[in-house]
């Protein structure tokens, strides 16, 4: 899932993630993903990304840059390869992020996105979580009208350890078709452990 669209055609996948945290604050990292399909595995997205981040009392604070490549798009007029800059600023209960996308759009047009992720309540070892989206995505060329149109996306999830793993379950949906059609909530489950 990704800002509450499938990457992987609704199919079940597995990620495999790296990451390197400094005391100095820099840090580093990336992952790949592929996704099972109705004949065989995929190839189906694989982000990069490296950064610093400081602490000041109970707040941190990160910029950082982000290089994400997915398999397809749904419409044409995004790159499937693109960056992204990014700012945070995040405590023990949640984390804002601002980004900024030179080459989102095939035509280099500047896009903007926001998210607020939150922890919403913790129950007998179950943590209640919660994600808003918010891109922002200039009008088509051919549109006389100028500024940005809004996009939303949502998810809710509970997860907890079971032993040595990490679960979570949830949903999520978007009204921005990028990697599939719009408006379907989806549904998810992950098994995640780190060694």
């Amino acid at each position: 899932m990704f800002r509450g669209e499938t990457i992987s055609d609704d199919n079940p996948g597995v990620t495999l993630a790296i990451s390197a945290d400094d005391r100095s604050g820099l840090f580093a990292g990336g992952d790949i993903s592929f996704a099972a399909g109705p004949h065989e595995p995929h190839f189906a997205s694989s982000n990069q990304y490296a950064g610093y981040a400081w602490r000041k009392n109970k707040v941190s604070f990160e910029v950082g840059v982000i290089h994400r490549d997915y398999r397809r798009m749904y419409d044409d007029a995004y790159r499937p390869d693109y960056f992204e800059g990014f700012v945070g600023i995040s405590n023990n209960r949640g984390r804002v992020r601002l980004y900024v996308s030179p080459d989102y759009l095939q035509d280099g047009r500047n896009t903007y996105y926001g998210e607020l992720d939150a922890r919403l309540a913790k129950v007998a070892g179950w943590k209640l979580n919660g994600h808003l989206g918010v891109s922002l995505i200039p009008h088509d060329v051919t549109d006389p009208q100028r500024g940005f149109i809004s996009y939303e996306d949502w998810g809710l999830s509970v997860s907890r350890k079971i032993g040595q793993f990490d679960f979570t379950m949830g949903a999520a949906a978007t009204n921005y078709p990028v990697f599939g059609p719009r408006g379907n909530v989806r549904v998810r489950a992950a098994l995640s452990r780190a060694l």
